[in-house]
């Protein structure tokens, strides 16, 4: 008798165990993705007491500079295939690859270059207060722990730019 209790209470407790470890894994991403309410267009305007001039301006660095980070990103796609081609070649010249991964960091480093440009600008609009809430917040945006991985993000960030689902 004792023992059939204590098999039924062993399998109820494993079964709620297993459902509150299902329902668990099930929830979505970290971050900024818990937030149903988050627009990652809204980024900049978590930023404390920002007037309509100082909105207006950031909005329109902000498309200046996803423009700018577009065009790096579509060179970057470019090379990165050039370089892919390269490799699988039957007779691989090691000069050439080379070539093209100097041309990769040249322009990754002009991507960064131009992010801290934009973040420098965007800060000339700030207040003291709002700028030192600026320099807290994370560089990279919402999606940056799974972008990361995918080889975006690196260059997105708070007020830089969040990278669409295009990368």
């Amino acid at each position: 008798m004792k023992t059939q209790r204590i098999k039924t209470l062993s399998a109820f407790l494993i079964a709620l165990l297993m459902l509150t470890a299902s329902n668990l894994y099930a929830q979505k991403g970290r971050g900024y993705a818990r937030n149903k309410d988050f627009n990652k267009n809204q980024v900049c305007e978590r930023i404390p007491d920002l007037t309509e001039e100082q909105e207006t301006k950031i909005k329109e660095l902000r498309v200046d500079h996803l423009k700018e980070m577009k065009s790096f990103r579509n060179q970057m796609n470019e090379l990165r295939a050039r370089k892919r081609t390269l490799m699988t070649l039957d007779n691989a010249d090691l000069k050439e690859i080379n070539s093209v991964i100097d041309q990769m960091t040249e322009t990754q480093n002009q991507m960064m270059k131009a992010t801290a440009k934009h973040r420098q600008e965007i800060r000339n609009l700030l207040t003291d207060e709002q700028r030192i809430f600026f320099d807290s917040r994370p560089m990279r945006g919402p999606r940056h722990g799974k972008s990361m991985r995918y080889g975006r993000g690196m260059y997105g960030g708070y007020c830089v730019g969040i990278q669409d689902s295009n990368g």
